[in-house]
């Protein structure tokens, strides 16, 4: 039975292994074998059928699309003659249409020849590149959809020649280059071969003609490609034929002084007014990548020999690897166009293409089309301007322009996809017009339809044709493009005529800040039938004037568009020149610019930021990442993948970043900011996916420099992803700026430094935000509002220490559009607070101080001092009565040696002081006035009044003695007080020393001397005293005798000016006499 069982089991792993060797052996290829089979570079639609065919790929499959939806044939734009202008089908024949070249007769105008990759429909036979063509603008059309001159491999491009010769030129079947010439407008075609196959393939291509009459190179035909395969692979090599493409020499490299880190393509031909060449195309740094840079190279000598290529532009992005939102693959190969009019712009080149974002920033979900500028032949070139004139960052897409210009007056025609009005996965045709040299442009819907565009059913690699057409002679502009309106891909035109009329230039708006007035102003060269000028406000029409300028008072701040265009007779109108002004701006105020707290562990807080829109148009605001005061540097290891799998996308909040394959990308000026016990959902697509791959990404918590943490681990790792991940800051992370490392890999151990064969590695920052938030950290203001920004302190979690950071306001206010706030936290294990209730005392009076302790918890002891010395207490809550300015200070303790302390500064407000002088006695003929000084406070007198003065007299009391009081309250809550009493005798009939005395006062009034005289009948002794209003007694003469004659001198003059009692008394009675000095 032993015997049975092993020979089993040695059967069965006999037939494994032998199944295994089978497997090995049989010629079946992985995946990445099989993908390495297609070059993904190479943008040729024959290729990627026969790429199909090998089954390395799938086949477009059968779709059904949406029929067009019609919305008009109107052109609505001032720099176009034509008002109607309905697409025209290029053929009626049953194919596939794609991928357009369009060329019009430089002898005339209406005659107009295209070629497009041209199929059968459904797709069977590859026809090519073909030829079609019209006799009367484009009304109709002829000619076949069978390949010009017998069947190739397509990526059409035309030409016609001064001496009426047309030539299409393409890929030839054997993969070199071709091109086919009819001397009898299409009737029939020559075959000539221009350069054989490099090795692989000449693919992209691009043919131009010298039809300037001043060129010595007058009829040379130039035909450029990349050579795939071959000694000048990747690179751009063009061939040049001087007798009307018999005979044909070829340069295989170009391109090769621009270093492209994987390759050259896309080329596009343009010649100048004195025979000028320049070739121009799309630079690969990395592949599969986006395109980064255009490459051109010129010559001066009709193709013979080519200066030096270099990088017209550096650092933009255009869409290949990106793509847009439609089934459809998509490139960004540049074009270009030379100005051989004799207008002003003679000699210009201009290149256009598509790019993400803005050029240089490469950033947003906008595709915009583009152009620069040279008027040097190249040497330099202008900042990029945007040809599609709707608004910006509403993640509309612009995509596949081609640019002409009229050799006959210089203007600029470009024809481009775009989806500013229907939904993503839908487009339009568009056009737009320069008549400036290309600094402004009015952009327009030429297409009568919205469509679905859709990869053609049959052919593969997701086509439906890589490039559009459009060329312009005699003010006649003629755009084709490919849509799918009816259900199948078919090139379709829709002629127009630019606007020729003498048009208004250099519009200049200068806006008065104080009333709004607008004065603009603008140049003109009169023509014939001139009649006025049109000023349009938003498009609206505002004004007609014969001036050269003109002032507009605007309705409100905010920004205007204005434009200008000239009238003629027959209700003609010209183009427009246009600018923009604006009235205010958006200011921004944030108060205040540094906030500190103090907490105690586990204790939170929330402080405010104000902001206000000073200005008068509305502010935007948004609060960034908060940057952490750096530490050191950390030297983090090296890690770099193989390539082919790549990362292509990484979204973990404010990170969402598209890359290429770079084998090692450094984004850490790229951060997001994450809280400690919160959790946050992070994405990472992979560009180029196997099904054994694998995704980790690890985050030094920690921050010393290493990724000893335990790898973050994905849903859908292995596998061709998207990854998907909870990151979840752990307690203990420490707060600031750190490191987070992305890697994708084939299968295999995943870690965080080294080398893999396949693959990529990414670096990004990540912010942890253990105690400070913001809320909200965008918003709008409108002029004159305030928004109140929450900070919020948050010691949860944190160990004890300092720690700050800086909100950063960016807006867009022109003066100030960053403003930054510094915030810190102390936090502590112990936090001591010491509250008095008020931080001042009256004189004499008590305050309590109270002790709040926050934190550690255990058995306290407290220790108070003073400063000035003198008082101390081991008590919680102490009782001072301060007789200066006191600094109070206590420490607390507890049994683990945990302390803090804290203080409480204790001002000391002296009393008012309260003066209503001596008690008095008056006859009932005197008012008196009590004053209780103290200006600014606050009264109540013992009668109920609550002014600093009263009179005091008899009425309604009579003879007798007042007693009278006030309390005054100053301006620091002290009180003060001060009492008399006033005793109102009557005189009359008992008064024997008036009976007997006789009082004069002179001079009264005075400067406060007086001579006084009494003249007595008999002899005695009185008190002689002077009283101010305020009960102050400002003289005194006690045990004066009186005779039958006494004079006396008084002097009160070193006192106020004011009225003053004199008064004269004894047992007998009394005298008063009003004293005034002044």
């Amino acid at each position: 039975m032993k015997k049975s069982l092993l020979f089993l089991t040695i059967l069965v792993l006999g037939v494994v292994g032998f199944s295994v060797n089978w497997a090995i052996s049989n010629g079946q290829k992985s995946a990445r074998e099989i993908r390495n089979k297609v070059d993904t570079r190479i943008d040729n639609s024959k290729y990627w059928v026969e790429m199909a065919k090998k089954g390395y790929i799938d086949f477009n499959p059968e779709i059904k699309v949406s029929q067009g939806i019609f919305t008009g044939s109107k052109i609505e734009a001032h720099s176009v003659l034509t008002e109607d202008s309905p697409d025209v089908p290029v053929t009626d024949i049953n194919s596939t249409q794609s991928e357009n070249s369009v060329f019009v007769d430089p002898a005339s105008s209406d005659v107009v020849l295209n070629s497009n990759n041209s199929t059968q429909n459904p797709v069977g036979s590859l026809y090519g590149a073909n030829d079609l063509y019209s006799f009367n603008a484009a009304e109709s059309w002829e000619g076949e959809v069978q390949g010009a001159g017998g069947s190739n491999s397509g990526d059409p491009t035309t030409a016609i020649g001064l001496n009426g010769r047309w030539y299409v030129n393409y890929i030839d079947n054997p993969g070199g280059m071709g091109i086919s010439y009819s001397d009898d407008q299409g009737s029939s075609w020559t075959s000539v071969t221009v350069a054989p196959n490099p090795g692989s393939l000449a693919d992209k291509n691009h043919m131009w003609i010298d039809n300037s009459t001043s060129s010595p190179y007058e009829g040379n035909l130039y035909v450029a490609w990349t050579n795939f395969g071959g000694g000048s692979d990747t690179e751009i090599a063009i061939s040049v034929s001087s007798d009307d493409g018999d005979n044909w020499a070829t340069n295989n490299n170009i391109s090769g002084a621009v270093n492209a880190g994987s390759h050259n393509q896309g080329v596009n031909i343009g010649t100048g007014p004195n025979g000028e060449v320049y070739a121009i195309w799309a630079i690969y740094d990395g592949w599969p990548t986006d395109e980064t840079a255009i490459g051109m190279a010129k010559s001066l000598d009709g193709g013979a020999t080519w200066l030096p290529a270099f990088r017209a532009i550096e650092n933009i992005r255009g869409i290949r690897n990106t793509e847009t939102s439609k089934n459809m693959r998509v490139n960004s190969f540049p074009v270009c166009a030379v100005d051989n009019s004799n207008g002003p712009d003679r000699g210009a080149i201009y290149i256009t293409w598509a790019n993400v974002g803005t050029p240089g920033t490469n950033t947003g979900s906008d595709i915009d089309v583009y152009v620069i500028k040279s008027s040097d032949q190249g040497t330099t070139w202008s900042s990029p301007i945007k040809v599609n004139q709707d608004e910006a960052g509403l993640g509309k897409q612009h995509y596949f322009p081609w640019i002409t210009c009229d050799a006959t007056n210089g203007a600029l025609s470009v024809v481009f996809y775009d989806d500013r009005n229907v939904s993503s996965n839908q487009a339009e045709a568009f056009c737009a017009n320069s008549t400036d040299g290309g600094a402004t442009w009015e952009d327009f819907k030429v297409s009568d339809v919205s469509f679905t565009p859709s990869a053609i059913p049959g052919l593969a690699g997701g086509y439906f044709g890589d490039y559009l057409g459009i060329y312009a002679q005699g003010g006649w502009v003629y755009p084709v493009w490919t849509d799918n309106r009816s259900g199948t891909a078919m090139t379709y035109c829709s002629p127009y005529q630019t606007n020729p009329l003498n048009r208004p230039a250099d519009l200049l708006g200068v806006v008065t800040f104080e009333t709004g007035a607008c004065d603009l102003t603008w140049t003109y060269e009169v023509g014939e039938n001139f009649l006025g000028f049109n000023i349009y406000r938003d498009g609206e029409l505002i004004a007609q004037t014969t001036d050269l300028t003109y002032t507009d008072m605007l309705p409100d701040y905010g920004v205007y568009e204005y434009q200008v265009t000239a009238t003629y007779t027959e209700d003609m109108e010209s183009g427009a020149t246009g600018t923009s002004v604006q009235w205010g701006d958006a200011h921004i105020s944030v108060s205040p610019l540094e906030i500190s707290e103090h907490l105690v562990v586990d204790t939170s807080s929330t402080k405010q930021i104000t902001v206000v829109n000073t200005g008068q148009l509305e502010l935007v605001y948004d609060i960034t990442a908060f940057m952490q005061v750096k530490s050191d540097v950390l030297a983090y290891c090296d890690a770099i993948g193989g390539g082919d799998e790549y990362i292509s996308k990484v979204e973990l909040g404010d990170i969402s970043n598209e890359s290429l394959s770079n084998y090692y990308g450094d984004y850490t000026d790229q951060s997001t900011t994450v809280e400690i016990g919160g959790s946050y959902s992070m994405t990472v697509t992979n560009g180029n996916p196997y099904a054994a791959d694998q995704c980790g990404a690890w985050i030094d918590w920690d921050q010393n420099g290493e990724f000893d943490e335990d790898p973050i681990v994905f849903t859908g790792s292995p596998g061709s992803g998207p990854y998907l991940a909870e990151i979840v800051p752990p307690v203990g992370a420490k707060t600031g700026e750190t490191r987070m490392r992305v890697r994708i890999r084939y299968t295999g151990e995943l870690f965080a430094c080294g080398n893999t064969q396949y693959g990529e590695v990414e670096d990004y920052t990540i912010n942890v935000r253990g105690w400070l938030d913001m809320n909200p950290t965008v918003g709008v203001i409108q002029p004159g509002d305030t928004t109140v920004i929450d900070v919020i302190f948050d010691s949860h979690d944190m160990d004890a220490g300092f720690y700050s950071a800086t909100a950063l306001f960016s807006s867009n206010d022109p003066l100030a559009n960053e403003v930054e706030v510094d915030i810190s936290l102390l936090i502590s294990s112990m936090l001591v607070e010491a509250e008095a209730g008020s931080d001042a005392v009256c004189m004499g009076s008590e305050a309590t101080i109270l002790t709040n302790v926050y934190g550690v918890q255990d058995s306290l002891t407290y220790e108070w001092t003073s400063v000035p010395e003198g008082f101390s207490s081991t008590d919680a809550e102490v009782t001072v009565a301060p007789d200066v300015d006191t600094w109070y200070f206590v420490n607390v303790a507890d049994t683990s040696g945990v302390s803090a302390m804290d203080s409480v500064y204790l001002m000391v407000y002296n009393l008012p002081a309260v003066t209503l002088g001596a008690d008095t006695t008056f006859c009932p003929d005197i008012v008196w006035t009590l004053d209780a000084g103290n200006t600014g406070s606050a009264y109540l007198w013992s009668t109920g009044e609550e002014t600093q003065t009263i009179n005091v007299d008899t009425t309604g009391f009579g003879y007798g003695v007042r007693e009278l009081s006030v309390e005054v309250t100053n301006e620091n809550g002290c009180v003060g007080s001060d009492a008399i009493s006033l005793e109102f005798v009557d005189c009359t009939g008992i008064n024997e020393l008036a009976d007997k005395t006789d009082l004069s006062v002179y001079p009264n009034p005075s400067n406060g001397i007086y001579n006084i005289k009494i003249n007595s009948s008999e002899s005695s002794q009185v008190e002689l005293i002077v009283v101010s209003t305020d009960g102050s007694i400002v003289y005194r003469k006690e045990n004066l005798m009186l005779s039958s004659e006494t004079m006396i001198k008084i002097d009160i003059s070193s006192y106020a000016k004011g009225v003053y009692q004199l008064i004269i008394r004894n047992e007998n009675g009394l005298i008063n006499k009003k004293l005034i000095a002044k």
